[in-house]
């Protein structure tokens, strides 16, 4: 469902949203660009040593299966090269290449913090209405450095890192911050992670693809013709989007 006029969009929320929570990567700032960047380099390695198997579908079956052991973030993705690597090369992978994977790694937890462009000024927007919290998952040192370092967290009151995003996490997190499911939208990128699992607590949801998404993050099709659920190409359009509907009592 796309961004409606405001004759249907009062259909989307029915009730006052009072908090929202936000994905972090490729939500608030910049993440696939740097991962596809080395898997490139990575992909380019392989075809060095003229390996048979198509290392692209073998790298993400490996990171696939290394989820439950790893979780989510850039060692799990590392480990997953070095893995791979050594099962497309039969064992020939060269120590110096090793080193080069594991050099790749530590870039990606390196990089510069890039916020998606209009993130800060929609936030500037909201702050004084919502409360806001950051729901992300990954690495929990590095997802809060990267919040930190972001300058958005004067914005949030608070920020969790789960292992993994499903309807009992979310569950989890809106009883603890005592938020009644149908007063919380999360926003994100992620149908997998950010949409699905709040549709199912009975919470709202508002998709705002990336142009770059792990394809593991929207494999499991698109929901469609539900009543909390829509989505927008730009965040920037979510304070339009909200204006129509009561606003909460102020905390």
């Amino acid at each position: 469902m796309a961004f409606q006029p405001n004759s249907e969009r009062r259909k989307l929320i029915m009730v006052t949203i009072t908090t929202i929570g936000f994905d972090a990567d490729d939500t608030l700032w910049e993440s696939e660009i740097y991962f596809a960047d080395v898997e490139r380099k990575f992909l380019e390695l392989m075809e060095a040593y003229t390996v048979e198997l198509d290392a692209k579908e073998r790298l993400y079956s490996t990171e696939r299966d290394n989820l439950e052991r790893f979780g989510y973030g850039v060692k799990s993705f590392t480990i997953s090269m070095i893995e791979c690597a050594h099962h497309l090369t039969e064992g020939e992978l060269r120590s110096d290449d090793s080193m080069q994977i594991i050099q790749w790694g530590k870039e990606l937890m390196q990089h510069p913090v890039e916020l998606i462009s209009g993130v800060q000024e929609t936030l500037e927007k909201l702050d004084q209405t919502f409360s806001m919290l950051i729901i992300t998952k990954g690495d929990p040192l590095h997802q809060r450095q990267k919040a930190s370092l972001s300058g958005l967290m004067q914005y949030m009151n608070g920020i969790e890192v789960l292992m993994e995003k499903n309807s009992a996490s979310y569950a989890e997190i809106l009883k603890n911050y005592r938020i009644e499911p149908n007063t919380f939208l999360m926003v994100g990128n992620s149908l997998r992670s950010d949409i699905l699992p709040v549709l199912k607590i009975g919470g709202h949801a508002l998709h705002v693809p990336h142009e770059l998404t792990w394809e593991h993050e929207n494999d499991l099709g698109t929901p469609s013709a539900l009543p909390n659920f829509t989505t927008l190409e730009r965040i920037t359009d979510l304070p339009e989007l909200l204006e129509d509907f009561p606003l909460p009592e102020k905390q």
